[in-house]
């Protein structure tokens, strides 16, 4: 689809207009800037303020709340919003088929999501650890016993109430921290809620499972334990412990919601965490990524497979329209969850950002216009007009280089 400067220019709101009159944006598939690169700030920048400024500050979430829904509510619910997150626009990028098909990813997610949550995935709580350090410390090795028989789980229920005792609280479903007869009562309570006689094996295993979840502590494999604590290790090693210095005062794990108002599409973002000016210089996304990448050759590789930079282009558009502040910064935090389980914080570059921004803008018009028409084409969208899908292939330049000569001897 062709993109005239008007359409675009109608859907970047608060953002430089007078790089877009002062030129043509994104014709014949040059691309131009939404603002000079020099206004990004760089790795350089946020360290110089991080050195000059120890103070911090805390940001109250209904002061961002500008021109859109800014708002801590859980992943489940952001899941459930019918609005059009950056999944479905990269899914865009790759054919309108593909967006078709990509509607019901959010409700997929949240099943499987439903599906997972007994299991422990090392990504995913590494994810969390990284925003919320204290985790680190929250996960054990629970000893092997069979939950088949009496002795196994009356030993395991002794060896939970230990825990629980040794710690001196135990953890509510909203991570307030309950006192230890409170949490045997709860233990008890589930149990009878469920009818089930403390004597019997059913009513001792939903005794058992109860103080589990309530001494706030994750059951985990050696291995598993033993991951951890070697990133905790480097995560606060990494920068002489920039990394906790930067997520000070952040916000985790918001969402929020606006509509964009050249496209009229209601869209939702929920950055892994969001940081502001006060604390580190610049309004900043901070995305988190746990990959099994080898190197960082490899991660930035799969960010552009991906499209990344689409997601987090998205991610600075709606945030600066939503609180009415300029987030002109993306941070991104790669957890390897391979050997030797390193960190890398990365601070992303203006170009890649820019090409995130025209990524996103051009997928969201692509949509709008197969939506007016209610056509979503596949591969065949590639195809020159009148040449019925017939599409000129071209591999990519890296294949066209010399081939090596062959000297065969006798």
């Amino acid at each position: 689809m062709e993109l005239s400067k008007e359409m675009i220019k109608n859907s970047m709101p608060n953002l430089h207009l007078a790089a877009v009159e002062e030129k043509e944006l994104f014709i014949a598939g040059d691309i131009d800037y939404t603002r000079p690169l020099k206004e990004y700030p760089t790795a350089q920048t946020i360290i110089e303020h991080i050195s000059q400024n120890e103070k911090t500050e805390h940001i109250y979430t209904k002061d961002l709340n500008v021109n859109g829904i800014c708002i801590q509510d859980s992943f489940e619910k952001y899941l459930g919003n019918p609005a059009k997150s950056s999944g479905m626009f990269k899914s865009a990028l790759k054919t309108p088929m593909h967006y078709e098909f990509s509607k019901d990813g959010d409700k997929m997610e949240l099943e499987a999501l439903q599906g997972r949550k007994n299991y422990f995935e090392l990504g995913e709580f590494l994810h969390q650890a990284i925003l919320e350090p204290t985790k680190f410390g929250r996960v054990l090795v629970e000893p092997k016993q069979s939950l088949a028989s009496t002795a196994g789980v009356e030993a395991l229920t002794e060896f939970w109430m230990d825990v629980i005792q040794e710690q001196g609280f135990g953890v509510d479903e909203n991570g307030e921290e309950i006192p230890v007869p409170q949490v045997l009562e709860f233990a008890v309570i589930a149990t009878e809620t469920l009818k089930q006689p403390l004597d019997k094996m059913p009513g001792k295993k939903t005794y058992l499972a109860t103080l589990k979840k309530l001494s706030g502590m994750e059951p985990v494999t050696e291995e598993n334990f033993l991951k951890i604590q070697i990133l905790k290790k480097h995560y606060e090693a990494y920068g002489d412990g920039v990394l906790k210095r930067l997520l000070k005062h952040s916000k985790r794990e918001i969402s929020m919601y606006y509509t964009d108002p050249g496209t009229g599409f209601d869209v939702k973002i929920r950055p892994d965490a969001l940081q502001f000016e006060e604390n580190i210089g610049c309004n900043a996304i901070i995305s988190v990524k746990s990959s099994g990448i080898e190197d960082l050759r490899a991660f930035y590789y799969q960010a552009a497979k991906l499209h990344y930079d689409l997601s987090e282009g998205m991610y600075q558009e709606v945030a600066t329209a939503v609180t009415g502040r300029d987030f002109n910064t993306t941070i991104m935090v790669m957890l390897q969850t391979v050997a030797p389980f390193a960190v890398a914080i990365l601070v992303w570059s203006a170009e890649d950002i820019e090409m995130g921004k025209y990524k996103y803008r051009t997928a969201l018009n692509t949509v709008l216009e197969c939506e007016q028409k209610q056509t979503f084409p596949g591969y065949d969208a590639f195809a020159e007009s009148g040449n019925f899908g017939l599409i000129q292939m071209e591999l990519p330049q890296w294949n066209n280089k010399e081939i090596l000569p062959t000297n065969i001897e006798n």
